[in-house]
């Protein structure tokens, strides 16, 4: 089942859940303000009949004989007239529970049961309980008579009852009523949830459409559709998966570019290797043992420039985002200084340590190796001396050679870049390239330029630890 239909029926379950307890809350409360009116209009009536029949039993009566009339304009048609109002059911009983008068509209006998007979004989107060008659409803308040008109001496109680099958109309109807706007509730919040779900799910749709286009085509560089009125974490994965794509592909062209830089700096060393191998065999009777040996060494040199090469390259293609190696403090004078003692004596050139050195975080193989390639190239070109000056998170490595050529400075960290001063000498044009690529990795820059007096100045700067 897709997002959208999961929200909606999702929402609209939590809004039939929420418009049904309204709908049964908005009822129940209904009910209970109609039976307590009802409830309350018992209670008046019971009341104003107490009072009446009190009244009644202080005033001379001379009609002794008529105390069994009922309905021929006796005293107990005189009594229902005063105390009951049109509409309710009055019946009083003795302590028996014997009926001794029944007035309302209609013929309807309450029921006494010995619940009736109990608040009649005792001292509680009047209760309230509905009651079924037939079909119909009632509620009815049964109560103690405390003074008995004279012409109901036997009188000891009575009970007040009301229809309640209008009050149940009323009920029946307003829920009916309430069900059609529930329903409609559920439908908008239903269509509001898909509503709302589609334009959620827009940006995933377009991210599964531009995944399933990469997989099928193997193209990294189809464009992705970003919803920018998507919801914050929603747009943030679009973007993010926008950035992959663009980081992936421009990986993919520098790993194509290098491919391509490195098969056309392999081709030149491999076919001279390959003549020189060839010379041997073909003329080995003819040449001299100084031209072999001659040939011999070439072809180590560019077997050995071959080595270098590949090594170079793989350091270069390795991911340096991803090593393994552990991130720990690092103090830019102690590694300079280890740099440096590794390097005196190599070419009969001084290496020497000057300013004070800051302490970062990064990897230390591979700041060892970046620093490395720099004095190796300064010992290079060198005339006798190489300085490697710290200052802070900045490192220049510093020749009194013949500098670099002006026009050559912005290329210099350019894979398989090499000056045309520098085509004769041993080096594959990856030593900066990598000093660059490790320096990136540590959120560095790198720098190249020429002294004023003299020589080159090659360097980089890191940021530094705070505090």
């Amino acid at each position: 089942m897709s997002i959208r239909w999961r929200w909606a029926l999702s929402l609209g379950l939590v809004a039939a859940v929420a418009v049904g307890l309204t709908t049964w809350a908005a009822t129940l409360s209904a009910a209970q303000e109609l039976r307590g009116a009802v409830n309350v209009d018992l209670q008046e009536q019971a009341s104003h009949l107490q009072e009446d029949a009190e009244e009644l039993a202080d005033e001379p009566h001379g009609h002794e004989g008529d105390a069994g009339s009922h309905g021929d304009g006796g005293p107990h048609d005189d009594w229902h007239s005063r105390m009951v109002d049109p509409g309710f059911f009055l019946q009083v009983f003795d302590q028996d529970g014997a009926v001794v008068l029944q007035t309302g509209p209609g013929d309807v006998t309450l029921p006494v049961e010995p619940t009736d007979l109990a608040t009649v004989n005792g001292t509680g107060g009047p209760t309230i309980r509905d009651i079924q008659v037939g079909d119909v409803t009632y509620r009815m308040l049964t109560s103690r008579l405390h003074h008995p008109p004279p012409e109901i001496p036997s009188a000891a109680g009575f009970q007040i009852a009301s229809d309640m099958s209008r009050v149940n109309a009323n009920v029946a109807g307003f829920t009916r009523r309430m069900l059609p706007i529930g329903v409609v509730g559920i439908l908008l919040v239903g269509l509001t949830g898909w509503a709302l779900a589609s334009r959620a799910v827009r940006p995933i749709t377009d991210l599964t459409e531009a995944a399933e286009q990469i997989a099928a085509t193997e193209r990294l560089d189809a464009g992705v559709k970003l919803d920018r009125s998507a919801p914050g974490e929603i747009g943030r994965l679009a973007a993010a998966f926008a950035s992959m794509l663009s980081s992936l592909w421009a990986s993919r062209r520098e790993q194509q570019r290098l491919v391509s830089d490195a098969g056309h700096e392999f081709r030149t060393p491999i076919t001279a290797l390959k003549t020189n191998l060839e010379t041997l065999l073909r003329q080995d009777q003819t040449l001299s043992d100084s031209q072999r040996l001659e040939i011999a060494e070439a072809a180590l040199t560019q077997s050995n420039q071959l080595g270098d090469l590949a090594t170079e390259l793989v350091d270069l293609a390795t991911d340096v985002h991803h090593n393994d190696e552990e991130v720990t403090e690092i103090d830019l004078g102690e590694l300079a200084a280890d740099v440096a003692q590794r390097f005196r004596g190599v070419g009969h050139k001084e290496v020497v340590v000057s300013g004070e050195g800051a302490a970062l975080r990064g990897r230390r193989s591979q700041l060892d190796r970046a620093l490395g390639n720099l004095v190796d190239n300064a010992v290079k070109w060198a005339a006798a001396r190489v300085e490697i000056n710290v200052e802070g998170g900045t490192v220049t490595v510093v020749d009194d050679g013949p500098g670099i050529p002006e026009g050559d400075l912005p290329y210099v960290f350019r894979r398989f870049y090499r000056s045309s001063q520098a085509r004769g000498t041993p080096g594959s044009g990856l030593g900066l390239a990598i000093v660059e690529h490790l320096v990136g990795a540590h959120t560095g820059t790198v720098f190249a330029r020429n002294r004023a007096g003299g020589g080159a100045e090659v360097g980089f700067t890191l940021p530094v630890t705070e505090g």
